[in-house]
């Protein structure tokens, strides 16, 4: 059975995740704890959780708040994936599985047919998912490791996935295709691509967002 203090860190993450809670944006215990319908000792709980992941932030002075998407933090995370998930993909090529090749080859379809029906909400979830199962196919647990750290420095909110949605699928599909063809090189090469052209995409939308800096959730 979940705790609540679980319960209050999955629901705070989703929230912020989805963009409910904008970067910058203050957050106050009670008044997530009178939301939640719960004790503030769970939402503190949940809240110094999230500060771990570098979901939120906490100031002695100006209290705590979602993580604002600072562009040098945006670029250097960008700079660390570049590395870490080409290779991943290299190495899934080499070393996934039969089962591992099923489960990719399902989420990209998953993925492709979100993008067909226009279920928009839909697209950030399973982008997460499909790249999870590909580098979780690498066989490599520290390398997954650090790129689902990674991966938490840039919330979903902040990616450009709706107005991009077919160039998003034809990268991921590159990606999958040589996996599957067992192409390493191709395979690393095309998550660079995927990941150069999401590089500018992602500091846009974050710059955008900036102006819901500093709102207190209500």
């Amino acid at each position: 059975m979940q705790t609540k203090g679980a319960a209050a860190y999955s629901a705070l993450r989703e929230a912020i995740l989805d963009g409910r809670f904008a970067p910058g944006s203050r957050l106050t215990g009670q008044t997530l704890a009178d939301e939640l319908g719960m004790s503030l000792t769970p939402v503190r709980e949940a809240l110094r959780l999230l500060a771990t992941q570098g979901l939120v932030e906490h100031d002695p002075h100006r209290g705590t708040r979602v993580a604002p998407l600072a562009p040098e933090s945006i670029e250097e995370t960008y700079r660390l994936r570049r590395v870490l998930e080409p290779m991943a993909c290299e190495l899934a090529a080499q070393h996934a599985t039969a089962d591992d090749l099923a489960e990719i080859e399902a989420a990209m379809s998953a993925f492709a047919s979100a993008v067909d029906d226009k279920r928009h909400d839909d697209l950030p979830e399973l982008n997460a998912i499909l790249h999870h199962r590909i580098y979780a196919a690498a066989q490599s647990p520290l390398l997954l490791e650090f790129i689902d750290r990674l991966w938490l420095r840039i919330p979903f909110q902040a990616m450009s996935l709706v107005r991009h949605q077919e160039q998003k699928t034809a990268e991921h599909q590159a990606v999958v295709t040589a996996i599957v063809g067992r192409r390493r090189k191709a395979a690393g090469r095309a998550m660079l691509q995927h990941i150069t052209n999401s590089t500018q995409a992602t500091l846009a939308r974050a710059k955008a967002m900036e102006g819901g800096s500093d709102q207190e959730v209500s």
